[in-house]
């Protein structure tokens, strides 16, 4: 975490109320609680953390049955990370699209992915010309190109090895893949 000029790292028994103070735990605009499988711990914490006040928690659950305890203390379901669910998720999606390269879920419908533009058909050609216009199903995020990032519009060309980052729906993505990539790769 010392990469990162906004992010403080406190090591402590936070299960202690009076150290979660003293350390000025209000002061943070997000507390993120991360206990492996200690669901006590984690519990404890939360509790702590409401009695002093903190508005912004993010917990990882260890499982549904630690979700819906921390949803029954006041956490938000949006709040709460369960990674195995979102691996299990993340590894359903590639394999039942047959997808390649990364992958990242926002939720059971719609993914992040990076797809290298290689296909002569749409290499020199615009977003638009190569029918990869924005709709409801995908859009193209940006483009990192020769180690800069690209804000695209609809005229914006693709060149060869474009990563482009997609926001798209789970059940397209092999097929944007195909037609951005080309089929040889896959």
């Amino acid at each position: 975490m010392s990469e990162y000029e906004s992010i403080d790292g406190i090591i402590m028994d936070t299960t202690n109320k009076v150290a979660l103070e003293k350390n000025g735990i209000i002061q943070y605009d997000y507390v993120i609680v991360c206990f492996g499988s200690n669901m006590e711990a984690s519990i404890l914490t939360i509790l702590n953390l409401i009695d002093l006040g903190v508005d912004n928690i993010i917990v990882n659950a260890r499982d549904f049955n630690h979700k819906r305890i921390l949803m029954a203390l006041g956490i938000e379901e949006d709040s709460i990370v369960i990674p195995d669910e979102i691996t299990g998720k993340l590894i359903a999606t590639k394999s039942l699209f047959d997808i390649e390269g990364q992958v990242q879920s926002t939720d059971g419908d719609y993914s992040f992915t990076n797809i290298i533009v290689n296909d002569a058909k749409v290499i020199g050609r615009s977003i638009s010309e190569s029918g990869l216009t924005s709709n409801r199903d995908f859009t193209i995020v940006q483009i990192k190109r020769s180690g800069k990032v690209v804000i695209p519009d609809e005229y914006t060309i693709l060149k060869k090895d474009d990563l482009l980052v997609i926001f798209a729906k789970n059940n397209i993505i092999r097929d944007l893949t195909i037609k951005i990539r080309g089929e040889e790769e896959l």
